[in-house]
């Protein structure tokens, strides 16, 4: 049979004080007698007591919780996040309130604002596209709560971001596919209000600037990272008569779409269309054939913003890496051109 947890009731009830005077010891709150400590203290340990974080930060002029914000059509990408984030705050003694915002919903700003205030945060992780949107950075400040912001586009303090190298791998990316032969590349461009996912169509034109390929713009499609968009943008590019060899997309959905379309017109993958994405979800090993893609190391990258902020929070010294490293994985969606 489990063994019951003690309750606070029963620290005070062993330690014959009253459950506020135990919280004023759990909260190192001045004013309390030191035979008083020491009898709290005795019976936490001898009851084995836990202190919930939670209750202990509403005790507290500086609260341990934080929240993870999102609004994400990928739940790959966020329960990765999510992992780092709840690893690192777990052994630094953070609770962390997940908390799902809807970027287009009216009102967004408002609900925001009521949220924040209602919990008595000490500070949050904000991840794209909200850690884009200059309104929703600037109720922050407002409030005067610590932050730190994964993957935005804006240009703003090292202090309060993570970054990811996302020109630098799509150039590599791109190289790879001109190095298999391809000149006449797609490119499928993100999300607009994604400032990060346009920095892989920037990494693109480089690359083939680099390369000396001018970029035919029929070739270049907006798509909105969806599957249903990839599947819109490859239905255009696929038709064209001059088709080209090689899509890069700029996610992985938006690239299973284009794999759909071309299977549907019994376009070859990778013998007549090469096709590469962005993200490494769970999908790219399961599609036929295996997609090439880029992994960001998103864990990690939970788990950085997580170390920041808590940083600080407590006021140390916060030099750590702001841009996480991607790489390329390669797999059999892309074929050299002889």
């Amino acid at each position: 049979m489990t063994k019951r947890a003690s309750t606070i009731q029963d620290v005070a009830d062993k330690a014959k004080v009253s459950i506020k005077t135990v919280s004023r010891v759990i909260n190192n709150e001045p004013n309390v007698a030191i035979k008083t400590v020491k009898k709290v203290e005795t019976a936490i340990k001898q009851l084995e007591y836990q202190p919930n974080a939670f209750a202990q930060s509403l005790a507290r002029s500086k609260p341990k919780i934080i929240s993870l914000i999102y609004d994400t059509p990928s739940p790959n990408y966020i329960s990765h996040i999510m992992e780092g984030v709840l690893s690192f705050c777990y052994k630094a003694g953070y609770e962390v309130i997940i908390h799902p915002l809807r970027f287009n919903e009216i009102g967004m700003l408002r609900s925001a604002e009521q949220f924040i205030k209602k919990s008595r945060l000490a500070g949050l992780i904000v991840t794209p596209p909200h850690s884009d949107n200059i309104e929703f950075i600037k109720l922050i400040e407002k409030l005067d709560l610590p932050k730190v912001l994964i993957s935005s586009g804006l240009d703003l303090d090292q202090s309060d971001c993570i970054k990811t190298n996302d020109e630098e791998i799509s150039i590599e990316m791109t190289n790879y596919l001109i190095k298999s032969g391809h000149r006449k590349i797609a490119f499928i461009k993100g999300h607009p209000t994604h400032l990060s996912v346009n920095q892989r169509f920037i990494g693109f034109q480089k690359a083939m600037k680099d390369a000396n390929i001018n970029i035919d713009n029929s070739l270049v499609e907006n798509g909105l990272n969806s599957l249903l968009s990839g599947e819109q943008c490859a239905e255009r590019l696929l038709n064209l008569s001059n088709r080209p060899t090689a899509i890069f997309a700029s996610n992985d959905e938006m690239a299973a779409g284009v794999i759909k379309v071309a299977y549907k017109k019994g376009i070859r993958i990778p013998d007549d269309l090469s096709v590469v994405g962005f993200d490494d979800s769970p999908m790219t090993e399961m599609i036929t054939p295996p997609l090439t893609t880029v992994r960001q190391p998103l864990d990690a990258i939970g788990e950085k913003s997580a170390q920041k902020l808590i940083d600080k929070l407590e006021d140390r010294d916060i030099s750590h890496e702001s841009i996480i490293k991607s790489e390329i994985i390669f797999r059999e969606s892309v074929t050299r051109l002889h």
